[in-house]
């Protein structure tokens, strides 16, 4: 697997892929986002197709660089990894001093996978998914993952 940056090539695939994982657009912290507005990493398959793919937000001057999604095809593989590393990598080439993620409560597999690369609980977002719900994304469930309540928007970050 190699991860690169996405090219203007990728941009059937990127959509695609992104398709599949529902997150051609999210919300979160109250505002409606389009991931590929933002740039991105991908990690290609051997044969050449995408396996996973992180897009991202640098702030000013990279002073701090949100991850707004990430996604593998195949989880246990090392991909999600992969990605995250090659964000960092890239983040601490800019001189950017924070790398941070928003997920959602129900999420306890991208909880355990940020804590587990370095990332830190910083703040919960109460209500926020049932805000974003209501004015940005009607179509977020009300219950997700394990059968958790779905509402709250969790952040967590680390150096790069």
């Amino acid at each position: 697997m190699k991860v690169r940056p996405r090219e203007a090539a990728d941009q059937v695939a990127a959509r695609a892929f992104l398709a599949r994982h529902n997150s051609l657009r999210g919300a979160r912290l109250g505002e409606l986002v389009h991931p590929l507005d933002h740039p991105a990493l991908v990690a290609a398959a051997a044969g050449g197709q995408l396996a996973g793919m992180l897009t991202y937000v640098p702030g000013p001057d990279w002073q701090q660089c949100e991850i707004l999604t990430l996604h593998a095809d195949d989880q246990w593989r090392g991909t999600g990894t992969a990605l995250i590393e090659a964000v960092g990598q890239l983040a601490r080439r800019q001189g950017c001093g924070r790398l941070w993620v928003i997920t959602t409560n129900d999420n306890v597999d991208a909880l355990r996978f940020y804590q587990r690369r370095g990332f830190c609980l910083v703040r919960v977002h109460r209500g926020a998914v049932d805000r974003s719900r209501a004015s940005l994304k009607p179509e977020i469930p009300t219950v997700g993952a394990y059968g958790i309540p779905l509402r709250d928007e969790i952040e967590l970050e680390r150096q790069p």
